[in-house]
C-alpha cells in the first residue's frame, strides 16, 4: 500500500468549506467521470473497541463453514480471483 499524502487545507478556503460537510456524513465528490467517498477519519479508532462484545461475535460465528466442503470453497475462490475484473491492479 502507498503511503498517505497528506494536503494541508487553509481555513476558509473552498476545500476547507467542502470538507466539513463531511463531518455530518459521507460526500461523495465526483470528478472526471470517478467518484470519491470522503468521510472524516475517527480521531481514535479504539474508542467503541469492546474485547468481550469481540469475543462473543466469535464464539456466536464459531461453526459457521460446518459441513461446507473447504477445499471446494478454496477451489472456487482461487478460480474467482485469477478472473480479470474492472478496476482490480493486474
Amino acid at each position: 500500500m502507498a503511503a498517505e499524502k497528506v494536503i494541508p487545507v487553509e481555513p476558509g478556503s473552498d476545500v476547507d468549506e467542502f470538507l466539513k460537510q463531511a463531518e455530518a456524513q459521507p460526500i461523495i465528490a465526483v470528478a472526471h467521470g470517478r467518484r470519491f467517498r470522503v468521510v472524516q477519519e475517527p480521531q481514535d479508532i479504539w474508542a467503541n473497541y469492546d474485547p468481550e462484545r469481540v469475543r462473543a461475535a466469535l464464539r456466536a460465528s464459531a461453526g459457521a463453514f460446518s459441513g461446507i466442503d473447504t477445499e471446494a470453497l478454496k477451489n472456487e475462490l482461487r478460480e474467482q480471483r485469477s478472473q480479470d475484473s474492472t478496476g482490480r491492479p493486474g
